[in-house]
């Protein structure tokens, strides 16, 4: 079995929940408190399990910390968890971009790794360069010591490759696939709003949600005419057994977004300082909260239409075949209420898997 470690901030949080050193969820699914090692106990601990590719990397593990790899103690001291899983074997060297993609859709937040370790070592993630304010990754590890993670982690690790390019594989895309690689593209960047909005701007999220929305699905539909519409019901054939209100939601996601982009958003800032005369003359705060609700629908919806495509593509469904890709299925399902009924069936039990905010 091959391994990959991805190691976690809590500096300067409070001490992990766990009195383990390692938490064993299941069969190659470990959580580590890195408060229970010492920068060098961790080291030869995680060399045990993810043996050195040769005696060559061995200075990629503890050392000053000012190299491209390896950390030093003080870096170390910033962790508090980690999670030790299995590495897919058919992914070309380590596979640390599309473990954090799949971390990414069953947690709640977008995670914020320190290091991750595999047979070449320890390679530090620097895109947080001011220690002083990194992210408190929200105590998320409780949700990793499951067995629905195991489970959703499982049944989905393949379709993680669409968070990556590598040409021996996009040689062989569908459009499909280059539909799903977008979608990821467009998913992971909504991390950017996660930890800053802008009074001014902040519809630009409601824009970058729609963007992904439409590549799922109505991007490359033969029909011009309604598009909002079309998008609306599909969404709802595929989601709607778990959010009531989704086509309601999504109207409102495309009224804000149709302010931002035809940059009319201005009149509304404007009216309401009008109607809050007294209130200093600031702008209008953003909904935070519809925006991380419609946030979490996306993760919800995105993870759907994955596990759907998987189902299709292995033909194990008899019902799901004849159709080109999950756009057309939904399609045929606004209206044919057996393969509404079969698709929710499907992807009940990979939904359910998932935390909620």
């Amino acid at each position: 079995m091959k391994y990959i470690f991805i190691a976690f901030y809590g500096w300067p949080n409070p001490p992990m929940n766990q009195d383990e050193k390692v938490y064993i969820t299941d069969e190659h699914f470990e959580c580590w408190n890195l408060r229970k090692f010492s920068a060098s106990e961790f080291m030869d601990a995680i060399k045990v399990k993810i043996p050195p590719i040769n005696d060559n990397v061995l200075i990629n593990y503890l050392n000053d910390g000012t190299g491209l790899n390896g950390i030093s103690d003080v870096q170390y001291q910033k962790c508090l968890w980690g999670l030790l899983l299995p590495d897919p074997e058919d992914i070309y060297n380590d596979g640390y971009r599309e473990v954090l993609a799949l971390l990414n859709l069953f947690s709640t937040k977008y995670m914020h790794p320190s290091f991750y370790a595999t047979q070449m070592g320890i390679n530090k993630i620097s895109e947080f360069k001011n220690l002083d304010v990194l992210p408190n990754d929200h105590q998320g590890y409780a949700h990793f010591k499951t067995s629905n993670f195991v489970s959703f982690y499982r049944a989905m690790i393949k379709e993680a490759k669409y968070s990556t390019w590598k040409r021996d594989n996009v040689l062989e895309w569908s459009k499909e696939d280059w539909r799903l690689y977008m979608a990821s593209i467009f998913y992971d960047g909504l991390e950017e709003y996660e930890r800053s909005k802008s009074v001014y701007t902040w519809q630009r999220e409601s824009a970058d949600m729609a963007t992904l929305l439409e590549t799922l699905f109505t991007a490359g539909d033969v029909q011009n005419e309604e598009i909002g519409y079309r998008l609306r019901k599909r969404i709802a054939t595929l989601i709607q057994w778990k959010f009531n209100d989704i086509e309601k939601e999504i109207k409102v996601l495309y009224k804000d977004r149709s302010e931002f982009v035809h940059g009319s958003y201005y009149k509304r800032i404007i009216s309401e300082m009008n109607r809050n005369p007294n209130d200093n003359a600031t702008p209008p705060s953003p909904d935070f909260e519809k925006l991380y609700k419609t946030k979490e629908q996306l993760r919800f919806i995105f993870v759907a239409y994955l596990y759907l495509h998987k189902i299709m593509v292995s033909q194990v469904e008899p019902l799901f075949n004849g159709y080109d890709n999950v756009q057309d299925m939904l399609e045929g399902a606004i209206i044919n209420t057996v393969l509404r009924t079969k698709i929710t069936e499907t992807i009940k039990p990979i939904i359910e898997l998932l935390p909620n905010a």
